[in-house]
């Protein structure tokens, strides 16, 4: 009688679907993960110029309409760009750094509760608390975004992108504005992504999020273009975020001769 209960209890135990275990990714970058999304309990690292950007547009996709996201200790980060690469703000939480004594203690919270962490640098993280929160990720479903594409982190990330943008377009002799430009994005990592891969996008794209682009020279990659008085994260050495964007996301950039 027990074992006929034991193997009923099996039979109707609740089935996790492959499906649910991915978040989805903007189209143009699907091609760079081996089930064209974002495996739930991931650890992912974003550098190079647009590294942030393309980070925003990932975690519009995987946020969605119905999902939550948190950012830890990125008080510099341009809400209004990000509302314009797909991110929602009522499904975005925004968290002040915490201080290097309560900063694991806070990721452990959130993965608790949200879908994707982004976090800035962590210096403070020791490797056992690194292994404890990647464990915890995974056994909530929460990705980390690593927005210093890890180097602060003490553990290997399970996927790096690696982002190489063009030069902005839409800026004329004395006239126009910030459109879009060309991101080259290469991604590896451990497990299913030690494979690399590569993508081509447009971001913003003529609607915010990115679409794919196609250069006219397919195997010659981009040149790097970050401009004068930005680090090669993009952002400005006086404190102002990525992408020629104040802290509320307005262009910064000069537009007139």
């Amino acid at each position: 009688m027990e074992a006929g209960r034991v193997a009923l209890e099996q039979q109707v135990a609740p089935v996790t679907l492959a499906n649910e275990q991915l978040l989805a990714v903007p189209e143009a970058v699907s091609g760079l993960f081996p089930r064209n999304g974002l495996q739930r309990g991931w650890s992912v690292g974003f550098t190079g110029t647009g590294g942030w950007s393309l980070a925003l547009a990932m975690l519009g996709s995987a946020v969605g309409g119905d999902g939550w996201a948190a950012c830890v200790g990125l008080e510099s980060l341009g809400l209004v760009a990000a509302t314009e690469v797909g991110v929602k703000l009522d499904r975005l939480l925004m968290v002040e750094s915490p201080g290097p004594e309560h900063l694991a203690s806070v990721i452990a919270s959130l993965v608790e509760v949200v879908d994707v962490v982004c976090l800035g640098p962590t210096p403070s993280i020791g490797i056992r608390d690194a292994r404890r929160l990647m464990a915890r990720a995974r056994e909530q479903n929460a990705v980390l975004f690593h927005l210093d594409g890890g180097r602060t982190w003490p553990h290997p990330l399970d996927v790096d992108l690696a982002v190489t943008a063009g030069r902005w377009s839409g800026i004329g002799w004395g006239h126009g504005s910030l459109t879009t430009r060309p991101l080259e994005v290469r991604s590896s990592g451990r497990r299913s992504m030690a494979q690399p891969r590569r993508a081509k996008l447009l971001l913003p794209g003529p609607d915010g999020p990115p679409v794919p682009w196609e250069s006219t020279i397919d195997d010659q990659p981009l040149d790097d273009q970050p401009l004068d008085g930005r680090d090669t994260d993009g952002r400005d050495t006086d404190g102002r975020d990525t992408d020629g964007r104040d802290t509320e996301g307005r262009v910064i950039w000069p537009v007139s001769a």
